[in-house]
């Protein structure tokens, strides 16, 4: 009894801790740079993983980290893109999550920057994470070998790059996983409103919002690279989905999942219950956040080897 009333605390309180951070950062009574700088304090309260290796750097203008874990499979990367709803957010604010995760895939990982909206409008996200992924090719580093990966609106990105790719006829990566991945800026999922209560982060009006700051023309909301659950996915590599099921984007997963299957693309779905949109961030204090990474690396160990 008491292990599972200490773990439900625990859930409260990364509930708590989130939405409150949740309600600071998406909070359109401050300026938007001082949300920016405050949410990048974020590293200097919980640094990355202590067992990989951190280097900066910059592609084109592109800030960027650079992870090495301790065990390595050589040639082994993830390209990793982070989510803040096209606004905010950027590679430090996921020093955490995405150091962990090299530590798990036993890969080396580079986590970018972008350009943000509304001061950069769609496309300039996914072209900014394109010259990240062809800098990686001219490091020489095997497609075969490559990972993309991201969270929430960089869940989106992450299948528009894939799109792109696959569009212009240049390598894919091994295979791609999208956590909570914001896939349909219509906002047409029925989890939209029957999880409006349960959702402690993310509202359909604040996300009606930046949907409209992200993409210039209206017209282009349903665009394959600005909504990919209406693209062709046809030709895509295998994928791994992961969601919370209180959460108003769990839908957004649950439905990429069937058009992926009709498309015949490999995929595999993995809901949590009773959890919040990217609880992953939570694995140094809930023991499932740490669960839903491991089997993360059981997606990729599966698929690229031990």
């Amino acid at each position: 009894m008491a292990p599972n009333t200490k773990q439900f605390s625990m859930e409260r309180l990364a509930k708590i801790i989130v939405s409150g951070g949740a309600r600071f950062a998406f909070n359109d009574k401050l300026p938007l740079p001082f949300l920016r700088w405050a949410i990048n304090q974020i590293p200097y309260l919980e640094g990355g993983d202590k067992t990989c290796e951190l280097s900066e750097g910059a592609i084109d203008g592109i800030p960027y980290d650079f992870w090495t874990p301790k065990k390595l499979k050589p040639g082994r990367v993830l390209l990793y893109s982070h989510g803040g709803a096209y606004t905010m957010f950027s590679h430090r604010t996921h020093r955490s999550l995405v150091s962990r995760l090299a530590r798990e895939f036993k890969a080396q990982a580079i986590a970018h920057d972008y350009r943000l909206s509304p001061e950069h409008q769609f496309p300039a996200a996914i072209e900014d994470t394109l010259r990240i992924y062809q800098h990686l090719l001219r490091l020489g580093y095997n497609p075969k070998n490559i990972i993309f990966a991201g969270d929430s609106a960089g869940g989106g990105i992450t299948f528009a790059l894939l799109l792109a790719l696959r569009d212009r006829d240049l390598p894919l990566p091994a295979l791609a996983i999208g956590i909570s991945p914001w896939v349909d800026l219509t906002m047409s999922g029925k989890s939209i409103e029957k999880n409006a209560a349960s959702d402690d982060m993310l509202s359909l009006e604040g996300l009606k919002k930046f949907a409209i700051r992200y993409v210039k023309n209206p017209e282009d909301i349903r665009h394959p690279y600005v909504s990919p659950l209406f693209a062709d996915l046809s030709g895509l590599p295998p994928i791994f989905l992961q969601a919370a099921e209180d959460e108003i984007l769990r839908d957004d997963a649950i439905r990429m999942e069937a058009a992926l299957k009709k498309a015949n693309v490999p995929v595999t779905l993995d809901v949590w219950p009773g959890l919040f949109h990217v609880f992953e961030f939570a694995w140094r204090y809930l023991p499932q956040s740490e669960a839903a990474i491991v089997r993360m690396g059981d997606f990729v160990r599966t698929r690229l080897g031990a």
